[in-house]
């Protein structure tokens, strides 16, 4: 009887831990983290000023480099950060399933939408 007692008490505790674990944080809108990590220099549109472009900075409106970024090297570069470049590294601020949103908000700056 005390096994059963003890295995009773413990899917209890199991239940209540589960019950009173705080939920995971909702993952922001990639549109919002976009405007806030983005786009002060890539542009709100997608497409970085003047003095930004001379600097090399990517213009995800043009459909050229649309057409030649894959998925894989976009989320690398924000994760990453790109050396020798004003691109930071986003590893530590944004989950894996905020540099998938963002991947696909910058799809969305490229087809004009």
């Amino acid at each position: 009887m005390t096994a059963r007692r003890l295995v009773v008490a413990a899917l209890a505790a199991l239940v209540a831990a589960a019950i009173l674990a705080p939920a995971p944080a909702a993952a922001e809108d990639p549109a919002k983290i976009f405007a806030k990590s983005c786009a002060p220099c890539h542009g709100k549109d997608g497409t970085p000023n003047a003095m930004f472009t001379k600097q090399g900075v990517r213009n995800f409106a043009d459909a050229a480099w649309q057409r030649a970024a894959t998925d894989a090297q976009i989320e690398k570069s924000i994760r990453e950060g790109k050396r020798g470049t004003m691109m930071a590294s986003f590893e530590k601020q944004l989950s894996a399933g905020e540099i998938k949103g963002l991947v696909a908000h910058i799809r969305k700056l490229g087809s004009g939408k």
